[in-house]
């Protein structure tokens, strides 16, 4: 049978061959670049261990653990951050974005086709650009361009996997996955609103940071996982 008519017949749920999208060895370098990501947590955990006062996940933001000085930040404030190890945590920013970008490119054929997906994957894309901002330019050295990256992840980073999972649900693949970007990057979307209105609903700060921040590491963590599987 020819491939261009195998390529036009439907699945076993009614939605067409060429909607449904297709998994090859050229996608296991991206799908491990994602998977990569988790290193973004084990950072977290091993320069928070190197803190030579109490780290709050309710009341330190994510970016403490970067500060490169060791003095109440916000200046003037009560609040106390050294953190020994900021160049790891820096770092960490920085390899995020190095294994985001190129993991999207390379995993772009991953995922239904059409304008939905496409512009999900741009949005990742650029969170992983607003992650390299936050690494190079920590909140104690330089903080417009700081507060932008952070701006770029918890909206873009959010409404990226938000509008994938979308796509997925749409196209009937993987529903598992398309749930899960849906309802993470739809909760990451409402934290950052009410981080940014000073709602913290009893999780502290910090806590109201992480929720808006973990779904796109979260999921580009899973999601590699299960496409290089």
């Amino acid at each position: 049978m020819p491939d261009v008519i195998i390529a036009a017949m439907p699945d076993a749920a009614g939605t067409p061959a060429s909607a449904v999208p297709r998994l090859d060895r050229a996608n296991r370098p991206g799908a491990l670049l994602w998977a990569s990501s988790v290193q973004f947590f084990i950072a977290q955990a091993v320069a928070q261990s190197a803190w030579t006062t109490p780290f709050s996940l309710r009341w330190n933001f994510i970016s403490d653990l970067g500060n490169t000085a060791c003095a109440p930040y916000p200046p003037g404030s009560q609040t106390f951050v050294c953190s020994p190890w900021h160049a790891l945590m820096n770092g960490s920013f920085l390899m995020l974005a190095l294994t985001i970008l190129p993991g999207t490119l390379l995993l772009r054929r991953a995922f239904p086709p059409g304008a939905l997906a496409r512009a999900g994957l741009v949005l990742v894309a650029l969170a992983g650009a607003g992650y390299a901002l936050v690494g190079v330019f920590p909140e104690n050295v330089n903080l417009p361009p700081h507060k932008l990256g952070a701006a770029v992840q918890f909206v873009g980073g959010n409404l990226g996997i938000a509008m994938l999972g979308l796509a997925m649900i749409r196209a009937r693949a993987r529903p598992g996955m398309a749930a899960w970007f849906g309802v993470s990057g739809a909760a990451g979307l409402v934290a950052t609103a009410l981080l940014v209105s000073g709602r913290f609903l009893g999780l502290g700060i910090g806590g109201m940071e992480r929720i808006a921040a973990y779904p796109l590491p979260v999921a580009l963590i899973l999601a590699g996982a299960a496409f290089a599987r």
